[in-house]
């Protein structure tokens, strides 16, 4: 009989090790029936987006991936351990083996134990302690956290919506109950296997800070944009270390992941633009940071402000970069950047003016919609411009002192400036000159 329990046992603590027991939520402590419901729902509600990457292979030059993990050639030394967390985390829902000695535990309060979050109008939504009561990780919930949709609400409004730009935009659904708690679940030790729980890194909150005049502007890494630009940072020898730490880096390539599945096609939306003198600007308008005339990478004063805020444990619980240079376009892989120059035309409303008349000319752009003075650009035979709305006007040097002046209202795809003088679309056809 000893030896058959011995038996029995061995087989035991393999599963767990293996994760294949369910993990539950417990206490709900200070919780009233209504936040214990909506703590639920969020929580079951996560687990199609566990079932979508436990099994995942991630493929590093892929949209998602670059957007999140970083360009491939730097991750290479990280992408076992980032394939591991986020395996791992795919196996953290209720559907386990149900057999409770062995399940994975998380309490959950309501109490703000902590008191990080005393008010609804806070920006801390939920925050997790891995040294809770016995020991047992905790994820104490606040106020502001019961005012969200579950992920499939916000998914259910999209597609009621049917607007591309929020179907197609992670905004949409980050700040869902169900993200917030994949988020902190990705804080848990024994989720992202960090110390007693296996050899990865400890999975932390960001700041990225911008260089403002003689000081510094700080930004919480929270929000596709915020996340993009961390995963964009220049710094061959520590990005690969610092995304497989990022907490909302690895959680929000988790939600593209799933988002991507469910409406066929990758939410590339809001776009982070690094390169803005060679790619349309105005998807940039309210971007965290500018790039100034020397290639110098500044905080953008009028960009918003941050709408949640990250709090610790402990000091390593948060990091901290400050951005002043991106990775190159050669960094990336073609097919990725071929993609995103389709997105930020269609984001931008832009128009591809092709010129197909003298071999040399000028161009000088007014946008309506960016008032920052006019632009005189050298133009040959065969270029493309991009053009806003606004007024166009086009001159040469072979016809001296005349110049023909076009104006734009909204994107008209691909138009050709041909030798008459005169606009034409793709088929041939004279449009106004």
């Amino acid at each position: 009989m000893l030896l058959l329990f011995l038996a029995v046992a061995s087989i035991v603590l393999v599963s767990a090790q293996d994760d294949n027991f369910r993990t539950r939520l417990i206490g709900f402590d200070d919780c009233d029936p209504t936040q214990v419901a909506t703590i639920r729902a969020g929580w079951e509600d996560s687990w199609q987006v566990m079932d979508t990457i436990r099994e995942i292979n991630i493929n590093w030059d892929e949209a998602a991936a670059v957007d999140f993990l970083g360009p491939p050639g730097y991750n290479r030394e990280q992408r076992a351990a980032i394939q591991d967390i986020l395996r791992n985390l795919g196996t953290i829902t209720g559907r386990g083996i149900p057999f409770p000695p062995l399940d994975w535990q998380i309490r959950a309060r309501c109490d703000d134990l902590k008191n990080w979050c005393p008010t609804a109008a806070d920006k801390t939504e939920a925050y997790t302690t891995n040294r809770g009561e016995n020991g047992i990780a905790t994820i104490n919930f606040c106020p502001r956290f019961f005012t969200k949709p579950t992920l499939s609400a916000a998914m259910n409004n999209a597609r009621r919506m049917r607007n591309p730009r929020q179907i197609f935009n992670l905004d949409s659904y980050d700040r869902t109950t169900s993200f917030i708690i994949i988020h902190e679940l990705l804080h848990i030790y024994w989720v992202h296997k960090s110390g007693p729980f296996g050899p990865n890194a400890r999975v932390i909150d960001y700041r990225i800070e911008f260089w403002d005049g003689g000081g510094k502007v700080r930004h919480d890494v929270y929000g596709p944009e915020r996340a993009k630009i961390l995963a964009r940072y220049n710094s061959p020898s520590r990005i690969g270390s610092i995304i497989a730490s990022s907490d909302e880096n690895l959680g929000l390539y988790t939600l593209a992941k799933f988002i991507q599945a469910q409406f066929g096609a990758y939410p590339h939306l809001p776009l982070v633009n690094t390169e803005p003198s060679k790619r349309p600007w105005d998807p940039l308008r309210r971007s965290l940071f500018l790039v100034n005339g020397t290639g110098g990478i500044v905080a953008n004063s009028s960009a918003p402000a941050d709408d949640v805020t990250l709090v610790g444990d402990l000091p390593e619980d948060t990091g901290s970069v400050i951005i002043d240079n991106f990775f190159p376009d050669s960094d990336l892989p073609a097919d990725y950047i071929s993609a995103w120059k389709g997105w930020s035309l269609e984001e931008a409303g832009l128009t591809n003016l092709h010129i197909n008349n003298f071999d040399t000319g000028f161009i000088r752009t007014v946008a309506l919609s960016e008032p920052t003075g006019s632009k005189d650009v050298v133009v040959k035979k065969g270029d493309t411009v991009g053009v806003f709305d606004g007024w166009v006007t086009y001159w040469t040097s072979v016809c001296s002192g005349e110049q023909t002046t076009f104006v734009w209202e909204e994107s008209y795809g691909d138009v050709y400036l041909e030798a008459d003088g005169y606009l034409h679309d793709s088929g041939g056809m004279a449009l106004w000159g």
